[in-house]
């Protein structure tokens, strides 16, 4: 048997087995990091799917405790030619406006009036219910704003479940 040797001093054998040592490494790491963010990322998304579902529940519970309220608002406006003559404009949650014709100082519309809201109140008991007229309002006189003001008053003393919204329009933009 011949021995092998080499031919020539310029041939070089290279060893690969460190280097593909090395990129095995490389490459173990790359994965296992890839691997933590991938469950960082999916811990983050459950927290805010969680989030969303949160802030969800209470979306409805507001939208449920808004379709529960019963709002009236009122407006009693003059034409400036029959300033004797006006209204009292009752606009109830899904009702048609109702209407109390009121002349002068009649007593008899402000007691209309004041039984027609205690009627309502008494009605849906167990509801909160919004009173509100635009204060300020140019088109309202100033004894129809008081005297309505007062009845909000009296009945806000006197039912648990009644409350008045008061302010303008206006100051609400602002």
């Amino acid at each position: 048997m011949r021995k092998v040797g080499r031919s020539s001093k310029g041939d070089v054998i290279i060893d690969l087995t460190s280097l593909l040592d090395v990129m095995f490494i490389i490459l173990l790491v790359v994965l296992f990091g890839q691997k933590t963010v991938t469950a960082d990322t999916q811990s983050k998304a459950e927290e805010a799917i969680s989030q969303a579902e949160e802030e969800k529940r209470l979306y409805e519970e507001q939208q449920e405790t808004f379709s529960s309220i019963w709002a009236v608002s009122v407006i009693v406006p003059y034409d400036e030619n029959e300033i004797e003559k006006r209204h009292i404009c009752i606009l109830e949650k899904g009702e048609e406006i109702k209407s109390i014709a009121l002349v002068g100082n009649d007593i008899n519309a402000r007691d209309e009036f004041k039984n027609y809201l205690v009627d309502y109140i008494k009605k849906n008991e167990d509801k909160p219910i919004m009173l509100s007229l635009n204060d300020d309002d140019k088109y309202i006189l100033y004894r129809d704003e008081v005297m309505v003001n007062n009845i909000f008053d009296e009945l806000i003393k006197t039912y648990r479940n009644v409350y008045v919204i008061k302010g303008s329009v206006s100051e609400e933009i602002k």
